[in-house]
């Protein structure tokens, strides 16, 4: 049985009303009867540390309340609507965890980029609020799901384009092709050979960082290309979900890019920490 489920019926209003409405009837209208009178008169007065009275009632009230509680879990109409609730409250637990990296994230961002994020986000928020106020079926909350998936997938790329971005940028690479300018000069008036040795050394590490920096910026661009595809997307199933133009074929493609979307951040993600470690191990 699923744990959440049963806390539900629990704690479904009906019946902790049914539960409090119990104990009352048995308290007070049930054991002025002749026969309770009787039963109350036992040498047994107390069970458990309560007056009999007391542990009676309560006894009687809980097997009614049980009896309830019981009936709620096979109730067709109580599942579906627990597991509408259930459903909701974890479409609004995603769209607020994105909202909150997303708000963290835009601290760092230049303004373009906060720009286009903003823009995320109110698509986000129109696609979840579509959602909470029309109709749903199937198609549309898979559809709705994907959709905060991929904004997830969003932020945390983002994210990333952002770390990448600063460790790269034409500037370094002008500093690096002036310095490979300036020894290479120097090599051909140096007459020590050690010197020249060690030159020689400093102008391939710069030009192996050259190559390493124009390849960074490489897969930065595809990066970006991968964040305007992914706002695009977005932009359209807001479009399709507030008209109920849902389709299976398009779901399909959405689950896709999502997958797609999360394999390509667990391995930038995995790219960046082995470089960093790289880098620690070389200093």
């Amino acid at each position: 049985m699923n744990p959440k489920m049963l806390k539900g019926a629990l704690l479904l209003r009906r019946n902790l009303i049914v539960l409090l409405i119990s104990f009352i009837f048995f308290n007070n209208i049930l054991f002025s009867l002749p026969f309770f009178n009787l039963w109350f008169a036992s040498p047994v007065q107390y069970i458990i540390g309560l007056p009999l009275h007391q542990f009676t009632t309560f006894m009687m009230s809980l097997l009614v309340y049980a009896g309830f509680v019981a009936q709620s879990l096979t109730s067709s109409k109580f599942r579906k609507e627990f597991e509408q609730r259930e459903l909701v409250g974890g479409i609004k637990k995603i769209h607020e965890e994105s909202r909150q990296n997303a708000k963290i994230l835009k601290r760092k961002l230049e303004y373009s980029a906060q720009a286009r994020l903003d823009n995320v986000m109110r698509e986000a928020d129109e696609i979840v609020h579509s959602f909470m106020t029309g109709d749903r079926n199937y198609l549309k909350v898979r559809t709705v799901q994907q959709a905060l998936k991929l904004t997830s997938a969003y932020v945390k790329l983002a994210d990333m384009f952002r770390i990448r971005s600063l460790a790269s940028g034409n500037e370094r690479i002008s500093q690096l092709a002036k310095r490979i300018n300036t020894n290479s000069s120097n090599l051909n008036t140096v007459r020590d050979s050690g010197v020249a040795s060690e030159l020689k050394k400093v102008i391939e590490a710069d030009e192996r960082m050259i190559e390493s920096l124009k390849n960074e910026k490489l897969e930065l661009e595809r990066i970006d290309a991968r964040l305007q595809y992914m706002e695009s997307t977005l932009g359209m199933l807001k479009y399709n979900v507030i008209s109920n133009l849902e389709s299976e074929d398009f779901l399909n493609n959405l689950e896709t890019e999502v997958i797609e979307a999360d394999a390509l951040n667990s391995v930038l993600n995995d790219h960046y920490e082995e470089r960093r470690e790289g880098q620690r191990l070389r200093f």
